[in-house]
């Protein structure tokens, strides 16, 4: 059976909504299971060894990248699956490995198709999104707990304000022990390359570290509202490296957003880990049409 650990605050609440259609589905699927609920800070990871110790060999985080971020750091070697269901805002994850909606996610699930991934590990802890230093750090610093239409405007706000008054800093970059980078940025990004690629079919973990450099205040702009935008720019200031480990190094120590949520300061050392993470995706590689989306087609 499936062990599901809700997280009640993702996407402001809405699982509370949608919890007993979620449960009929599940059970319709044959993929029902023991369900629950974290209350504070820290309770997704042990509600994930409690798990491991009830024998359950596929822990299901119901929840935003902080709950899927807390499910892969309680695993730890067991070996057990983890599948996603999606309910905050953000999920990128979900949507890199083929799961756009929580229903969609329930028909990956019985399918059961799992892939054994590399995971980045920053500090103590284990990363399969992102890492951010920098100006989504300091976002992600202020994000408010709730996501209601009010508190994301007061929150875009504030963040337009941030960015008129944010100043690019200076880093180093220890590449492997081989190569030293200085640069000044507007914010780094470290992804997985096996996580962030997986459409182009690549057999080598790498990170991917995109330091966003100086950029005008317009660019700033259109960073807050998509930062993938500035990828398609030819003015912002872009660098892209590929490694297996860094060390990264501030002027100023700053704050480092852990699959968004805000864990450490900098200098920090990034790597590919040794562990591995066995994970249920689609069986159609990318990303794929919601299931709503996906029956009007038909």
């Amino acid at each position: 059976m499936y062990y599901y650990i809700l997280n009640p605050v993702s996407g402001g609440g809405r699982i509370n909504k949608i919890q007993d259609r979620l449960k009929s589905k599940l059970k319709e699927l044959g993929i029902a299971g023991e369900f629950v609920k974290s209350i504070g800070e820290g309770d997704v990871t042990k509600l994930t060894a409690i798990g491991i110790r009830k024998g359950y060999k596929t822990i299901v985080a119901v929840g935003g990248n902080g709950t899927i971020n807390e499910v892969i750091n309680g695993v730890g070697k067991s070996g057990v699956a983890v599948g996603i269901i999606p309910i905050g805002d953000k999920n990128e994850l979900a949507k890199s490995l083929g799961i756009p909606d929580w229903q969609t996610a329930c028909n990956i699930l019985a399918a059961r198709k799992i892939e054994t991934l590399d995971i980045g590990r920053v500090g103590k802890s284990y990363f399969i999104t992102s890492v951010d230093i920098g100006f989504e750090a300091e976002m992600a610093e202020q994000k408010p707990a709730e996501t209601s239409l009010i508190h994301k405007t007061l929150y875009y706000k504030k963040a337009l304000s941030w960015s008129s008054k944010f100043k690019p800093q200076k880093a180093t970059l220890n590449l492997n022990d081989e190569y030293m980078v200085d640069t000044d940025f507007f914010n780094i990004k470290i992804t997985n390359s096996l996580v962030s690629n997986r459409k182009k079919e690549e057999t080598k973990s790498m990170l991917n570290i995109l330091v966003t450099g100086k950029m005008s205040h317009l660019n700033s702009l259109k960073y807050i509202v998509n930062p993938d935008s500035l990828k398609q720019e030819k003015k912002p200031d872009l660098s892209l490296f590929r490694t297996k480990r860094v060390v990264i190094n501030t002027l100023k120590h700053a704050p480092v957003a852990v699959d968004g949520k805000v864990l450490y300061k900098t200098p920090v050392l990034c790597e590919i880990s040794d562990r591995k993470l066995k994970i249920i995706v689609a069986r159609k590689k990318g990303p794929i049409k919601p299931a709503r989306e996906a029956a009007k087609t038909k």
